[in-house]
């Protein structure tokens, strides 16, 4: 099993999209959710390309 854990979502937000939308963003979507999805759909097109299977999964911490 590996956990990835996001520290820098905002950041990444800010690199990818600019400033402004980082600062309004979370107003009206979780950032670090929308950051570990994206993060998670890139691992999964990384793994198919090498034909590697495996299940991500988001989960909830607690």
């Amino acid at each position: 099993m590996i956990t990835i854990k996001i520290l820098n979502a905002n950041k990444l937000v800010e690199k990818e999209k600019g400033r402004l939308i980082s600062k309004i963003a979370p107003i009206f979507v979780n950032l670090e959710k929308a950051v570990e999805k994206r993060i998670a759909e890139k691992l999964m097109d990384a793994f198919q390309e090498k034909e590697i299977e495996a299940v991500i999964e988001i989960v909830s911490e607690s």
